[in-house]
This record gives structure tokens, sequence and C-alpha cells, in this order.
């Protein structure tokens, strides 16, 4: 009986032929790895600058002419308004303001760092270092034709000055606000890396997004000009927003790459609550 098999050549076909299908496969796998490691690069840098881009959107909205405290190319520190309202009166030394309805859980996590109040002229006045306390004397806002609508507050200010023309106006639009600083310094969370860094009042500074790119910081408008300055100018009540260089970047450097994947995302915030 003659035993059927395969010749030596055949062998070595069949080896050949499966040693190019694996390699041809292999090759495929690893590339689709490094573009699915790629994409995920690239989604970590764009999830950074819109996380960075959505804390710092509603803030830097909400401010008025005046508002700018400090900047830097890296740095900003502002004024954001949480709490509108209307003066009502000054009584035994104290401000009566009525505000209107404010979120709770917003109200209850700022500190008020002082108070704004609109002159005649539509140019906002600041004053620092107020004591705020809670007050029930519906009476006092009552008498000056102001109406505390329901969910308002009324409080009794401490520390606002008392003479002309510092003193605020009765009947002036006014609001609480607190002293917010944003700034891109070196991460915690990702050693080596940079960070975006956020502090509310005295309070320390919190990391809330990382990492980004060196090219990552502020840009300053001016008037009504849509290019941004690199340097804040030498006057910063000249400036009318921000420009955001959200300069994502990746986690980590995808493979075959030179450096981490970045993802720029640059909007203009103009402060919203201007001198028209």
């Amino acid at each position: 009986m003659r035993r059927l098999g395969f010749t030596l050549v055949e062998l070595l076909i069949a080896t050949v032929v499966a040693a190019i299908l694996g390699t041809a496969l292999a090759r495929l796998l690893v590339s689709d790895s490094r573009f699915v490691a790629l994409q995920e690069s690239m989604l970590g840098a764009r999830r950074t600058a819109r996380t960075a881009m959505n804390w710092m959107n509603v803030e830097l909205r909400m401010i008025s002419d005046g508002g700018l405290l400090d900047a830097a190319p890296e740095s900003v520190a502002v004024r954001v308004p949480y709490a509108f309202g209307m003066v009502c009166d000054r009584v035994s030394g104290d401000l009566y303001v009525s505000l209107l309805p404010v979120d709770s859980l917003a109200y209850a996590n700022a500190t008020a760092d002082g108070l704004a109040w609109r002159r005649s002229t539509g140019i906002y006045s600041f004053v620092s270092g107020v004591g705020v306390t809670m007050s029930t004397d519906t009476i006092i806002c009552a008498g000056d034709s102001i109406k505390t609508v329901p969910g308002g507050k009324i409080l009794a200010l401490s520390g606002t000055p008392s003479g002309a023309p510092n003193q605020p106006v009765i009947g002036s639009v006014a609001y609480l606000y607190q002293d917010v600083s944003y700034k891109f310094a070196a991460s915690t969370d990702l050693p080596g890396r940079i960070g975006l860094w956020r502090k509310a009042g005295s309070a320390a500074y919190e990391e809330l997004v990382a990492p980004f790119d060196t090219a990552a910081g502020f840009g300053f408008l001016v008037g009504g000009s849509t290019t941004a300055l690199t340097s804040p100018p030498a006057d910063l009540t000249t400036v009318t927003g921000l420009e955001l260089r959200l300069v994502g970047a990746s986690d980590f450097i995808p493979r075959k790459a030179t450096r981490a994947q970045t993802f720029d995302l640059v909007p203009q915030l103009r402060f919203g609550n201007r001198n028209p």
C-alpha cells in the first residue's frame, strides 16, 4: 500500500506562504494598533482643551470693564461676578442690596471679595474687602421702590465708602464678585507636563486639567480688534476680552511619533458686562 503525504518542496512552499500571510497579518495588527493609539492621543488632547474651555468660559464672559486685575501670557487674575442686584439704601453705616435669585450652590461656594456698582456713565466702581450679612428687613428696599423678587436675598454690606463720589448710588445696579486666578504651570498630576490651575479668593491653587503644550496661554483683546496681543497692555482697563490659547496635549507619545499629539482650541471671549 502506498502512503499519501507531502513532499519536501510542498512543505517548504506551504511554510513560505504561511510566513508571508503571518507577516502581513502582524503588520496589519501593528498598523491598526498604531492608528488606535494615535486616535486616542488626539482625543485626549482635544478633551483636555475642551475641558479647560468649559471651566473658563462662564466665568470669563461675566467680567465687566475693570475686572481684569493682573495679566501675563501664562496667567490672569479677574473679578468674577456671582450675584447681581440693586443698591437699596444705607442704614447705620451698612449698605443694603437686594439680590436677584442666584444658583444656591454657586452662591454658597463663592467668597465675596468685593462689591461692584455701576455709575450713570456705565462704568463699574469696585469696593474690595466688604463684609456681607444676610438681612430679613424687607422694608428698607421696599421703601425705595425696589422689589425683592421671590428667591432673592437682602444683604447688609459693611466696609463700603459713605461719601460722594465713591459711595454706591441708591438704585444703581451692583454685583458681588470674587477674585479668581487662572494659570498654566507645572502639573503635579502629570510630572514634567503643564496643567491649568485655578484659585478663588484666598484659597490655594487647584489643578483642573492636564496636560497642555508649552504654547498654551492667554492673548489679550483691546478695543474692538479681533487680533489678540501676545502680552498684556500697560493699561489693563483697555482689555475688552481674552483669547484662550488652549493647546491640549496627549498623555503619552504615540509609537513612532517624536512628540505628544496636540489639539489647538483658540476661542475669543469678550467680557460680557461692558460699558456699551
